[in-house]
């Protein structure tokens, strides 16, 4: 795999964990990394993982992972036919 000139977004999760999403005109790889210091905890498993999505799967991920916040905090679907109560 080439070096990506691409954009590259970083989330930095309330755990300490990245989330990294690199893009470029032909490719979405979404990497996540979990790094833990030996003497923090010996046990603890630190790793780096990454797959690559199409655009099918990248939408369908972020419209997952977008109801699951929005059925949180109470928002209801716009294609929903029930009335907000």
């Amino acid at each position: 795999m080439g070096a990506f000139h691409a954009l590259l977004r970083l989330a930095h999760l309330a755990t300490g964990d990245k989330v990294f999403v690199y893009s470029d005109a032909t490719r979405i790889l979404l990497q996540l990394r979990r790094e833990v210091p030996t003497q923090q905890d010996i046990l603890a498993p630190s790793f780096k993982a990454a797959v690559s999505l199409t655009e099918g799967e990248a939408l369908a991920l972020a419209s997952e992972l977008l109801s699951v916040v929005a059925g949180r905090r109470g928002f209801q679907s716009a294609s929903s036919d029930e009335e907000p109560e």
